[in-house]
């Protein structure tokens, strides 16, 4: 069959080739295709399409899904409001109208008429109730009210939230839920609870509660209590029948228990408030803390400090202090060194205050107070320590200053109200400093001072009782060293000096009043000018010449001094390499590339002098120090002791620069010099030691500094010193601090090597501990132990400290134990074993 019919197939067009062919019929035309219905644009306009919600407007710069039978539509980006003010935004919203309600999803932010801001993860708005319904992580911002918890329901006609179930916070505390009503007293908004409880351990079942009568909530202020009970868990532990707690960390009671060898038993009691009317357009300023302190051992203290809280920036002002004691045992030493006399009446006043005035724009005027009244030379040292280590023989002045870009005007007197100390007193010194600055606007610059002094000085009371003996006791006595031990290290120097004379030597009388007494007016000016040059910014060269002159009259004892003039020449010069190492990653080591820049300087100081009398009883002079001195005549403070001197320093500095934060960052600093001495100012040296400072500081958990010094030529200044110290954070739970000072052979200062070493570790998230020791190896005295303990109890800090102290002759142990309510500011225990 298909063989047969193929070939027909085949030829049938062949035979019709030619004929008339009716042409096909058109074919039919395609229906036209229907456009799917796409979600009208609504824009940013109102939906106004029918069955849309009547009490809420919905406005969406998104498109919209619609099914008009079933009347839903479905938003995006979606801003909901009402005629009252209330506005909903979301992300996603649906409309049902068969219910009459809007289902929103995504970041809710409700704000309503009154300003309260609602945050949730979910809403519900509901036309028939008029409601909206918030749930998931809500969060309600009322001023200074925040509320949190699961679910919230806001009725939008009546402007009302049902807070059932949420917790609500004035920071930094919690309220009970639904017990707080906000009512307004004196024009303030307070929070106000009745039978109601207040907390700072935020978790679900809290580990305490203050509950009161009638708890009122002062936003930023205070907290008040009527009839406080403390509860811990369900059990009351505590009652007052009034208490009045501030919400700053300043205010309100502070207490510090422990025990000490020389306090015996203590609780240190303080009560801050602030003093003033805050009705006024000021808000009060004046921070006044009462002071009353039991000390087994010593008895009773009372006390006030009063602080200026604007000045609270400036750590060093520290407002009026009054604080008295009658003593139990005014004889009980820390050292174990005996003491003479000491009066029962023991007593501190200080004040360090400033007083700004307006009088001059573009000037500062202010004046200056650092005033403090002792009892006796002990009291520092029985009762405020850790002043006592760093500020034994506190100074007493008061001065006006007036202060500009370029100069500091200052008119001061320093008094002497402590006897037994040495100090000195001005009355008055007038001093203008001129800052370094172009000279007339040219490339010159200028720096100087010019001074008058009425100088006296006065040995103190102790150093008088030792070295009346010292100056008659025959050489070879054994109570020589001892009495020398207790001199300061100038009286010390003198005694020796005047103990190695011959007899009768006419340099005796005038060493003895410089001991004692001395006393001398001063004019004093010097004026210097410099010319830095920059050569293609890798050559700097800057020339200096100076000129002073000082006069001196009304000298006590047999000094001959009249006018000294200083002649002052120098010069520094420096250059200045670099090398960029490329882009060097490494994270670990804080490094967002690297380069170093070398600068080798060389610094040369020529001062010319009229030398003074040897007898003559300086005032200003140096003091003992292991450091390189200053070559800037400018800014050497101890005018009575300026000496020839001829020097060239020569150094090198080395630094290792990085990128952090969009900025260069200074990772390694290192600066290695020496002094060749022509002329030398206080001994017979060619050369200084080789200095070396190194600074590292790579990250935030890790630092090095590293200072050295040692004879390298001819003797160098005889001595040798290494202070290192480090600091290292390995991960959060660890920290390590260790410094190492070594001292060997210096010409004054006594043989030291020195280990401090402290440790804190967090073992858990409940328990940390810590540690510091201190070491004197040179004899061998473990001069510090302190160890401290510390627990979290969830809504409890507990923390033990102990401490003991070396003191050669005698031994002192301390312990503080301390309980603090976590977050709430009713106790702060500061841990610190020395902090009064």
């Amino acid at each position: 069959m298909r063989v047969v019919l193929l070939p027909a197939l085949l030829l049938t067009p062949l035979c019709l080739t030619g004929q008339d062919i009716p042409p096909p019929p058109d074919p039919p035309a395609p229906a036209p295709i229907q456009p799917v219905p796409g979600p009208p644009d609504l824009g940013p306009q109102m939906a106004e399409l029918p069955g849309m919600p009547e009490k809420i407007r919905l406005q969406t710069s998104r498109p919209v899904q619609l099914n008009l039978s079933e009347k839903w539509a479905a938003y995006e980006a979606v801003t909901a409001t009402t005629d009252n003010g209330m506005t909903l935004r979301a992300d996603k919203a649906r409309w049902d109208g068969n219910e009459g309600k809007i289902h929103l999803e995504g970041a809710i932010k409700m704000t309503t008429a009154e300003g309260i801001e609602i945050f949730a993860d979910r809403a519900v708005a509901d036309e028939k109730t008029e409601t909206v319904t918030l749930t998931g992580n809500v969060t309600i911002y009322n001023g200074d009210l925040l509320q949190h918890g699961e679910q919230t329901v806001y009725h939008w006609t009546e402007k009302k939230i049902d807070a059932t179930g949420l917790r609500a916070g004035v920071d930094p505390l919690l309220l009970e839920a639904g017990r707080f009503t906000i009512e307004e007293r004196d024009g303030r908004q307070v929070y106000v609870g009745r039978d109601a409880g207040v907390t700072t351990h935020d978790v679900e079942e809290p580990g305490f509660w203050l509950r009161a009568d009638e708890t009122t909530v002062y936003p930023e202020d205070k907290v008040t209590f009527s009839n406080l009970r403390l509860y811990l868990g369900d059990t009351p532990v505590f009652w007052l029948p009034y208490f009045s707690q501030p919400l700053d960390a300043d205010l309100g009671y502070h207490f510090v228990p422990g025990s000490r060898s020389n306090w015996g038993f203590y609780l240190l009691n303080s009560y801050g408030i602030m003093l003033g009317d805050d009705s006024g357009e000021e808000a009060p300023w004046l921070l006044s803390r009462w002071n009353f302190d039991l000390r087994s051992r010593r008895g009773l203290g009372l006390g006030v400090d009063l602080i200026d809280t604007r000045l609270k920036d400036n750590k060093n002002l520290t407002g009026l202090s009054l604080y008295y004691t009658n003593d139990l045992h005014p004889d009980l030493s820390r050292t174990g060194l005996s003491r003479g006399f000491v009066n029962e009446d023991r007593y501190r006043a200080a004040l360090q205050h400033r007083v700004p005035f307006d009088w001059e724009s573009g000037a500062e005027w202010r004046v200056d107070a650092n005033l403090n009244w002792l009892s006796d030379e002990y009291y520092l040292q029985d009762f405020q320590p850790t002043l006592y280590r760093y500020d034994p023989a506190p100074d007493n002045t008061l001065g006006l200053f007036r202060r500009d870009d370029g100069t500091l005007f200052s008119l001061y007197g320093r008094f002497r109200p402590n006897e037994f100390h040495r100090a000195d007193s001005r009355s008055p010194e007038i001093v203008m400093d001129f800052a370094r600055r172009p000279l007339f606007h040219t490339p010159v610059l200028h720096e100087g001072s010019v001074s008058f002094s009425v100088i006296d000085e006065e040995i103190g009371d102790e150093a008088r009782f030792y070295v009346r003996p010292l100056l008659s006791l025959p050489a070879g006595h054994p109570s020589i060293p001892g009495l020398l031990s207790r001199l300061p290290a100038y009286e010390r120097q003198l005694v020796q000096a005047i103990r190695s004379l011959p007899a009768g030597s006419p340099l005796r009388r005038g060493m003895e009043e410089q001991l004692f007494s001395s006393s001398y007016t001063r004019f004093h000016t010097y004026q210097e000018l410099s010319l830095p040059i920059d050569v293609g910014g890798w050559f700097h060269l800057t020339p200096e010449v100076g000129l002073g002159y000082t006069r001196y009259w009304d000298v006590d004892g047999p000094a001959n001094l009249g006018d000294r003039l200083h002649l002052h020449l120098g010069a520094e010069a420096s250059v200045k390499f670099s090398k960029d190492y490329g882009d060097i990653h490494n994270r670990s080591l804080g490094l967002d590339g690297l380069l170093h820049v070398v600068q080798p300087y060389l610094r040369y100081s020529y001062l010319s002098t009229d030398e003074p009398d040897p007898l003559f009883p300086g005032v200003d002079r140096s003091t003992f120090t292991t450091r390189p001195q200053t070559l800037s005549v400018a800014g050497y403070t101890a005018i009575d002791d300026l000496r020839d001197w001829n020097i060239l320093r020569a150094g090198v500095r080395n630094r290792l620069i990085t990128r952090r934060d969009g900025q260069s960052y200074e990772w390694l600093a290192m600066d290695t010099y020496i002094d060749r001495f022509l002329t030398d100012p206080d001994y017979d040296r060619n050369y200084s030691n080789l200095y070396n400072d190194l600074h590292w500081r790579p990250l935030p958990w890790v630092s090095m500094n590293f200072e050295s010094q040692f004879p390298v030529f001819d003797g160098g200044s005889g001595f040798s010193e290494i202070a290192a110290s480090a600091r290292f954070m390995p991960n959060e739970n660890l920290e390590f601090y260790i410094g190492h000072r070594f001292l060997n052979s210096h010409p004054v200062l006594e043989d030291s090597q020195r280990i401090d070493f402290r440790a804190y570790g967090r073992i858990n998230e409940k328990w940390g501990i810590g540690m510091q020791h201190l070491w004197e190896l040179d004899d061998g005295t473990l001069e510090l132990q302190q160890y401290t303990i510390h627990h979290d109890f969830n809504h409890w800090i507990a923390s033990l400290g102990i401490t003991r102290r070396d003191n050669r002759l005698d031994s002192e142990f301390g312990i503080v134990l301390s309980f603090t309510l976590k977050e709430f500011p009713s106790a702060s225990l500061p841990l610190k074993m020395d902090a009064q």
